[in-house]
């Protein structure tokens, strides 16, 4: 009997995080919104970008989440196992009687039983697993958005746009349609992904408030900038 109750990994297919996140992160500045066609225009817009996966793979205290979430699945799989090896020694018990007398009947319909309620159980535990895995993804991507929203009032950014920095296999033709799928062609030190990443690693703990940019603590760790310039270069 198949047991294995390990959910399907989300980091393994972070385009469900994609999704969540959409193509794009948009933050307005105080006033009327208006649309920009062009960056570049008198409107005074300005766009920066960020890497949502690199964000996850490197996120501190979502690491630690998911070392305790393949814990429980870990867990999980042994319960399961060790309830299912008990049923086979029933099968085995089985043997011992001879059909249709009514010692097999009453151990057959107690092992039909116990694996019905064996099936039961594994679904539901595979079903809380991936919540809870979803879940570890919402709450890393609502620190990010509370983190993206800040940082861009800070800065005057009036638009984030979400991409992907990662490499692509050529031998992979899903790599190959996620890289045709991708919004963001090129960015000129636009990117503002290590600025938020050192952003949520430093304020990992419950209910800290966000460390203005121009604070001691948000220089820390910081990626190198253009000589002179205290923030990233934006467009």
């Amino acid at each position: 009997m198949n047991i294995a109750i390990r959910p399907t990994s989300f980091m393994a297919c972070l385009a469900l995080v994609a999704l969540i996140v959409g193509t794009s992160i948009a933050q307005q500045t105080n006033g009327p919104q208006t649309r920009v066609a062009n960056p570049r225009s008198s409107s005074g817009a300005r766009i920066a970008v960020i890497d949502v996966n690199h964000i996850f793979k490197n996120h501190l205290g979502f690491k630690q989440s998911v070392e305790a979430w393949k814990q429980r699945v870990k867990n999980a799989e042994t319960k399961m196992k060790g309830k299912n090896q008990l049923i086979e020694q029933q099968v085995e018990q089985l043997r011992i009687y001879k059909p249709g007398t009514k010692e097999f009947k009453n151990l057959e319909e107690q092992v039909a039983k116990e694996r019905a309620d064996l099936q039961v159980e594994v679904q539901i535990n595979k079903k809380e697993l991936m919540l809870a895995e979803a879940k570890m993804y919402l709450s890393v991507y609502q620190q990010l958005k509370e983190q993206v929203a800040y940082f861009a009032r800070q800065h005057n950014i009036t638009l984030v746009m979400r991409y992907n920095s990662g490499d692509v296999d050529p031998e992979d033709p899903r790599q190959i349609q996620s890289l045709m799928l991708r919004p963001v062609l090129f960015q000129d030190r636009i990117d503002i992904t290590n600025d938020l990443l050192n952003r949520l690693n430093g304020s990992a703990q419950v209910g800290r408030r966000p460390t203005a940019p121009g604070s001691p603590a948000a220089q820390v760790g910081r990626r190198p900038t253009t000589p002179g310039s205290a923030t990233p270069r934006l467009k």
